[in-house]
């Protein structure tokens, strides 16, 4: 779903719940504003942290950047499975 979010492939309601790094005013000049990572809000709940605006960010920004930079959604899913798969082998 965040690849959807992050090509505006997405409905409006889902890609306004979260927001990238460099929209923010405060964060322009920091390196990580030219990069895809989405800000992660703070949560005070074990139950917070399951939201789609949490979990999504997360999720994403853990991602290795050959993974999010997949051009269609069909690539982004064979990235991401060979991915996790390695990932799996190396542990």
């Amino acid at each position: 779903m965040m690849f959807l979010v992050h090509n505006h492939q997405c409905p409006d309601y889902t890609s306004n719940i979260v927001s990238l790094v460099s929209d923010d005013p405060e964060r322009r000049r920091l390196r990580s504003a030219t990069s895809t990572d989405y800000h992660v809000p703070l949560t005070r709940t074990k139950l917070g942290d399951r939201a789609f605006s949490i979990a999504g960010p997360k999720a994403w920004n853990n991602l290795p950047q050959s993974v999010r930079s997949a051009d269609s959604l069909d690539s982004f899913k064979r990235k991401l499975k060979f991915y996790l798969f390695n990932s799996c082998l190396n542990v």
